[in-house]
């Protein structure tokens, strides 16, 4: 059986083609696609999804069906996250988006967020014990989870796109606005700490902030799921890279090795949150996971 998932997020819109053998380790991915959409555009300011916003997302759809019908999918499954539970206009927006896609569109909660994001982000990594945490454009998730099964979940509003929009005017970004970007994120990361606990369980970081600062740190001119999914990140490198994205105007952070068009204003409220987590429980390193939601749907789906 070939079966998708679409993962509509608050920056990037994914879509996951697998052929599926009857059992969970025959699934095998086909076509990956990724595009960065930024649904959480002028949300802050707003309390809704901008109308550009809107015409970037269903591009982005459109090119899904045509995907989706060139390969002969039998079956897709399609959820929406954190923007979607928040902008007073998201209901007619997804009454398009389905008629577009052409399959229903399911709205599910953080709780759901993170328990499928957790099922898909720990696929292939050997770990049985730790703290999970998945940035996205509206809302960053905590899960401290054993044996693969979630214990705790904390959602945050640290979204990149919303931080962004709220704290980031200048380009570069002054220091005053750095500050109090760093204010916000510590004062929200002091409540994650009251729920998870202080225990430094080992840490995974996973989505678009992560993955794009695996392959900066590696200088990969072109993405590879194998070397970024388990890479090992340290702190210090991290926090030179901030410095360097810091020094850089917008334009010319497209000019660093590995750094995806789309994500070169993100990228420095992302870094911010990463150093946030890693200080919080007092990590030098953290593991890198280029899975997450997409493939928890689909595993959850075939009820694997």
């Amino acid at each position: 059986m070939r079966i998708a998932s679409v993962d509509l997020g608050t920056n990037t819109f994914r879509l996951l083609v697998v052929d599926y053998e009857g059992k969970c380790q025959g699934i095998h991915p086909l076509h990956e696609e990724r595009r960065v959409v930024r649904m959480g555009e002028g949300l802050a300011q707003q309390g809704g999804m901008v109308p550009q916003a809107q015409e970037r997302a269903l591009g982005a759809l459109k090119a899904f069906r045509d995907t989706l019908e060139t390969l002969g999918v039998g079956r897709v499954v399609a959820v929406a996250t954190s923007v979607f539970r928040e902008a007073s206009n998201a209901y007619p927006f997804l009454l398009k988006a389905q008629e577009v896609l052409g399959v229903p569109i399911k709205v599910i909660s953080g709780g759901d967020e993170a328990r499928l994001t957790l099922k898909g982000a720990l696929l292939g990594l050997d770990l049985f014990k730790g703290v999970l945490f998945d940035i996205g454009g509206g809302s960053t998730e905590y899960i401290r989870f054993q044996d693969h099964v979630p214990l705790e979940v904390v959602s945050t509003p640290l979204g990149v796109v919303k931080l962004t929009d709220s704290f980031l005017f200048n380009d570069p970004p002054t220091q005053e606005e750095l500050r109090v970007l760093w204010v916000q994120v510590k004062r929200e990361m002091e409540g994650v700490k009251e729920h998870l606990g202080g225990d430094p369980w080992p840490l995974v970081g996973t989505a678009g902030t992560v993955t794009t600062l695996a392959a900066i740190d590696m200088g990969l001119s072109i993405y590879q799921h194998e070397k970024v999914h388990g890479y090992v990140l340290g702190k210090v490198r991290i926090e030179e890279m901030l410095s360097t994205f810091l020094s850089l105007t917008r334009d010319e952070r497209l000019g660093v090795l590995g750094l995806e068009e789309g994500r070169e204003d993100l990228i420095i409220p992302g870094t911010v949150i990463v150093l946030a987590t890693m200080e919080l429980w007092g990590h030098e390193v953290l593991k890198v996971s280029d899975l997450g939601l997409r493939e928890g749907v689909l595993l959850d789906a075939l009820g694997c």
